[in-house]
């Protein structure tokens, strides 16, 4: 069985996002991540691109790459909730 392209992006960002976060999205979402998310998902990348200017600020070059992952795993996907974007291109 094939992976969609969404459920692909959802992991992705799954993966790499804390226990947290995820069990609030479930607590809002259940076990579709949907645009009810979109906000939960545009806080956490707005506070992970801070996070990453200052701990390259403070030369934590491992934990600024983390962050910077987990933010380019929440633009595509919130890109595709937001309906910007066709994620089969993505």
């Amino acid at each position: 069985m094939t992976q969609s392209p969404m459920e692909g992006l959802i992991e992705q960002y799954l993966l790499l996002e804390s226990f947290d976060v995820t069990e609030e999205l479930l607590d809002l979402c259940g076990a579709t991540l949907d645009a009810r998310a979109l906000p939960i998902l545009k806080k956490r990348l707005q506070e992970e691109e801070r996070q990453a200017v200052g701990l390259e600020a403070r030369g934590y070059v491992r934990m600024r790459e983390k962050s910077e992952q987990l933010a380019a795993s929440l633009r595509p996907l919130i890109a595709a909730l937001e309906g910007k974007t066709d994620v089969a291109t993505s």
